[in-house]
């Protein structure tokens, strides 16, 4: 599970949540929202942005993997996702979702999963444009008016997904974690297994990086991502001493949380 530390919330969701399974949902003349039709909870009901009315943004992703650890460094925590299979659409669709769930980024990611013939889109963009009699006769020069909603081609079929994000308040540590599951092998494991560090937190300038594992605070031991919130809880304010692996190596480091 992955858990956000020494915050007043806490969210605890799949450890691979950024392999999520997509939805698949094909409807080709949907008047509702497909983005929020298939829309996925990935945290306890109710968490959105801490602004009262939040300017929701919509990105391009790339690599979600990558794009996720990005978001979680740069302080964000993810709500949820969606993911389906359509004709083309066009992100505003995916911000409007985002808006009414009160994200404050989208990442949407859409990828062409059928070729189309685009000497039929022209002629369908053209035959569409006459037909609406978007058309200008200069006497030997006609224009044609073919706008990019004209050159969608209705055979075309994209995989989307989105992915919904709220900024978190300053945090008190800065560890982004995982515990292991039930079937895992989590005697492999010691500590809490750090997957991600948001930048310029006590956690960052005390060292701690990706993939460390946190096995103690002030020499108490932690297994559980609940012991080390409780432990950075009972001693906000202070310098604490911070026990980790990395790389099968045991060290230790100072905390100012």
């Amino acid at each position: 599970m992955l858990s956000f530390s020494g915050e007043p919330h806490v969210q605890i969701i799949p450890k691979h949540f950024y392999r999520s399974s997509f939805l698949f949902f094909y409807h080709p003349f949907a008047e509702e929202n497909l983005f929020e039709k298939n829309y996925v909870l990935q945290s306890p009901e109710g968490f959105k942005s801490f602004e009262q009315n939040p300017d929701t943004k919509i990105m391009r992703g790339w690599d979600k993997d990558t794009d996720n650890v990005m978001m979680l460094e740069n302080g964000y925590d993810f709500m949820g996702f969606s993911g389906f299979v359509s004709t083309n659409l066009p992100p505003s669709i995916a911000l409007e979702h985002g808006q009414n769930i009160k994200a404050d980024l989208i990442l949407i990611y859409d990828r062409q999963i059928n070729e189309g013939d685009r000497a039929s889109q022209f002629k369908q963009a053209r035959r569409k444009a006459i037909e609406e009699k978007r058309v200008k006769d200069f006497g030997k020069v006609t224009e044609i008016e073919i706008t990019e909603e004209d050159l969608v081609d209705p055979n075309v079929m994209y995989d989307f997904y989105a992915s919904y994000w709220v900024k978190l308040p300053k945090p008190t540590f800065g560890t982004h974690f995982i515990e292991l599951g039930k079937g895992e092998d989590s005697e492999s494991v010691e500590g809490v297994q750090v997957i991600a560090v948001i930048k310029g937190s006590a956690a960052a300038n005390a060292g701690i990086v990706r993939n460390d594992s946190i096995t103690s605070i002030n020499g108490q031991k932690v297994t559980t991502p609940e012991q080390l919130i409780s432990l950075i809880r009972e001693n906000k304010g202070s310098d604490i001493n911070v026990g980790y692996i990395r790389n099968g190596k045991p060290s230790e480091t100072v905390a100012s949380i």
